[in-house]
């Protein structure tokens, strides 16, 4: 037996002429034969209009959700109750609340809670003292104009891995939510091989690219007085000192790193 037909969905257009030729007097069988419509339509749609004084009628309310607002509420407080919560998968998280759906409905559900399951951002890890140094820093720069910040001389190292992981880790977040604290991944030293590489920016001016000698296997890395030697006596007295021709007084931003500290900080005194 072949698949019937989904029925087609009268228009408004089409209403408003069965009505109005139906006020006219015209017949039922009438008004089907001019408009190419089924005899019993007709009539339905002109009866439903007698009685309800409406158009047409009301949208279907559909198959009811499985879920209801206190469900949808106690959804929304699980994923994002925590780190942990966050990154739950949607088995998990169907397990732990004890739903009735599947993981598609799940997925639904969430998103129309503005909950979406995104890949983590990456950001490097913060000690709480390193975040309050970074607050009272824009406290006391806020106001600063290009001048000033023409006067800044940024400086970093950074380890170019020659391995990786490219594991991603989703979380369930609101979009404004992209850089919570618990909806990042934070980022630690690697265990990979590397090479280290140190360099400075200022503006309109980018210093040269200077490769660090570390040797990681043998348990050296940079330290306080090759910090000193290779880059403070060489590469970054040259880029601050051109700095200095041109703009006059400089600062100079290192962040706090053990190699700036020591005989490194003394010398920079």
């Amino acid at each position: 037996m072949p698949p019937t037909k989904p029925r087609k969905q009268l228009s408004e257009g089409q209403r408003g002429l069965i009505i109005g030729m139906r006020k006219c007097g015209t017949s039922y069988a009438a008004i089907a034969s001019e408009l190419n419509l089924n005899y019993h339509t007709v009539r339905k749609v002109a009866i439903f209009y007698d009685e309800t004084k409406l158009l047409k009628p009301p949208p279907r309310p559909g198959r009811p959700t499985k879920l209801n607002e206190r469900d949808r509420r106690r959804l929304k407080r699980h994923v994002k109750l925590d780190k942990n919560h966050r990154r739950q998968t949607p088995a998990t998280v169907t397990k732990e609340l004890d739903l009735d759906i599947c993981i598609d409905t799940l997925i639904t559900e969430l998103k129309q809670l503005n909950l979406n399951r995104r890949v983590a951002r990456k950001k490097p890890w913060l000690r709480p003292g390193q975040k309050l140094a970074r607050l009272e820093f824009e406290k006391k720069c806020r106001d600063w104009g290009d001048e000033e910040w023409m006067r800044m001389i940024w400086t970093d190292e950074m380890a170019m891995q020659t391995a990786t992981n490219d594991g991603k880790v989703f979380v369930w977040r609101e979009p404004y939510e992209e850089y919570y604290e618990d909806c990042l991944e934070p980022t630690f030293i690697p265990g990979f091989r590397r090479v280290k590489v140190w360099g400075a920016v200022r503006y309109g001016k980018k210093s040269k690219l200077i490769i660090i000698p570390e040797n990681i296997e043998k348990g050296k890395k940079l330290d306080a007085e090759t910090y000193m030697t290779e880059i403070m006596d060489k590469e970054l007295f040259d880029f601050w000192q051109e700095a200095m021709e041109e703009c006059g007084h400089v600062l100079v931003m290192e962040d706090g790193a053990p190699p700036h500290m020591g005989i490194a900080g003394a010398r920079r005194k």
